[in-house]
């Protein structure tokens, strides 16, 4: 923390002098002199007294211990991103979306690059997504989707913001810990399992969340407070559930790093941007006018949930059988040393939401909902080896901890590297991987039949390919679909299993009994326009 630089309370005498350029990913400000007092921003804490007996001492940055000059991390994330972009973008190319999303973002950015309001007909016609979720932060890919309009640029930026991640996670260590330790747990935290499920699982928000929070987390372990707060504040843009995280961060500053004032604002802010979402901004673009989630939080839903204490704990361990597989399984790549430092609660709100939903897909290892815990728990754990390493510089017993410290960055290299066997980095040596059969030239070629800007449904599989360029709906949500100028419909979509034997017949009844006539089929797929207009 600011003003504090070890066991006897003296402050560090070099300080950042010059200009404010900040290295990408470290919150750090450049060397500057010697000899000249801190000016780094912040208020300095008065020195404190010597830590009393026994009492474990607050971890410093060592001297010496910030390699700047290291390109390794950079290296690191350019693999990372190597990896990451041809599981998101073949998945994409074999036209085999795990979900909706990617088809929901693609027509929610292309709005944006177009200067027009967030609707998205693939959620649901005339749906504005702000209604949906508060993640006004993915309009930034929006400048880039206009250049290059295809979900591919989605998925490029998602595996960018992963990989980019990397670097301060791996610069908080080697600051901590050593060069050596920063190269192993940056690798070991760039192909975590968490991160994997994110790229896997098409495209969403959070991929913005996971290098703000670990450029905060990272800035505040070296002492960087200023930085940290900086890099959390844009946090509440990403998804409300941000604001939640923030607050935890805050009240981390404001009581272990006693930063009070800054914390406890920080909070504030993560608070107030958390429930001014939940209470005022969804509700007001949702067409129901409510927070759409709350029929998901048993019974914290103010909307008949029947709030109790007795309720909330048991909705908490219900599905233990998943919940606790999946905390062990968040705690694992770091060799468990997350849990030697409080930084480990900032994950609290985020798996405390998740947990205490009915939906069980909440609750598990699958989807990107565990890629924003995973910048938590890496850093913590550095933070913990290096508490433990303070501690054992002050004389006092570590007893097991001391291997730990040793060796933690070697442990959690290889737990990423026997997970990878069973999360989406199988998929690189996995032939069937880049394989674009030919049903995916039909589907292509079916749909090249749409012209640009048209109205068509179709079905899951084809979403976010057609929604780049049309007004995309989906199927599925035939109960309030207006009769669109086309349909593509593909038999092999996992949407209707077993396919109708009349699809012409299904799909006009579908639109309550609108007219299409066939103008395209070749292996299972379809495509109808509509008769009279």
């Amino acid at each position: 923390m600011i003003g504090r630089r070890g066991r006897s309370g003296r402050r560090d005498a070099q300080a950042s002098v010059g200009s404010d350029r900040e290295l990408l990913g470290t919150g750090e400000l450049p060397a500057a002199d010697a000899g000249l007092p801190d000016v780094s921003g912040m208020p300095e804490t008065a020195a404190e007294p010597p830590e009393a007996p026994g009492q474990v001492p607050q971890p410093a940055p060592r001297p010496g211990a910030r390699p700047r000059a290291d390109r390794v991390p950079w290296l690191i994330a350019l693999a990372v991103f190597a990896t990451y972009l041809p599981i998101s973008v073949f998945r994409y190319l074999r036209l085999d979306p795990t979900s909706w999303d990617l088809g929901i973002f693609t027509e929610y950015v292309k709005q944006y690059a177009h200067l027009h309001a967030p609707i998205v007909d693939v959620r649901r016609p005339g749906y504005d997504l702000l209604g949906d979720h508060f993640h006004p932060i993915v309009a930034l890919i929006a400048p880039f989707f206009r250049v290059f309009p295809s979900p591919v640029t989605l998925l490029v930026a998602q595996a960018l913001l992963a990989a980019v991640s990397v670097v301060p996670v791996s610069r908080a260590a080697a600051s901590q810990l050593g060069t050596g330790a920063g190269r192993a747990i940056g690798a070991a935290y760039g192909f975590s399992w968490g991160l994997q499920q994110m790229v896997n699982y098409d495209f969403h928000e959070i991929a913005f969340a996971v290098p703000l929070l670990a450029c905060s987390l990272s800035a505040l372990v070296r002492g960087r407070t200023r930085a940290a707060v900086w890099w959390a504040l844009p946090l509440v843009l990403v998804k409300e559930d941000q604001g939640f995280t923030i607050a935890a961060i805050g009240l981390l500053m404001a009581v272990v790093y006693r930063e009070r004032i800054t914390g406890l604002l920080l909070a504030a802010w993560g608070l107030f941007w958390s429930l001014l979402c939940i209470f005022v901004i969804e509700p007001h673009f949702s067409t129901s006018h409510s927070y759409y989630f709350w029929s998901q939080g048993g019974v914290v839903n103010p909307h008949g949930g029947h709030f109790s204490a007795a309720g909330l704990i048991g909705q908490i361990f219900t599905g233990s059988g998943t919940k606790l597989p999946t905390l062990a399984l968040i705690l694992l790549p770091t060799a468990f040393l997350a849990l030697r430092s409080p930084l480990v609660l900032a994950a609290v709100p985020s798996l405390a939401l998740r947990f205490v939903a009915t939906n069980p897909y909440y609750w598990g290892t699958d989807w990107h909902y565990n890629a924003t815990v995973m910048p938590i728990v890496f850093i913590a754990a550095i933070d913990g080896m290096a508490r433990i390493r303070a501690a054992r510089e002050a004389g006092l017993p570590v007893r097991l901890s001391g291997p730990l410290e040793r060796y933690g960055a070697g442990l959690m290299l290889g737990a990423t590297a026997a997970l990878a066997f069973q999360f989406p980095l199988s998929q690189l040596w996995t032939p069937q991987t880049y394989t674009v059969g030919p049903h995916v030239a039909a589907a292509r070629a079916a749909m090249a039949r749409v012209p640009d800007g048209a109205t068509v449904a179709t079905d899951l599989d084809l979403l976010a390919p057609l929604a780049s360029r049309t007004d995309t709906f989906w199927l599925g949500n035939f109960g309030t679909n207006p009769a669109t100028k086309y349909i593509v419909f593909d038999t092999a979509s996992t949407d209707w299993q077993p396919p109708p034997a009349n699809v012409l017949t299904f799909v006009e009844g579908l639109n309550h009994g609108v007219r299409y006539r066939q103008i395209y089929v070749n292996d299972g797929v379809y495509v109808f326009i509509r008769a009279g207009r």
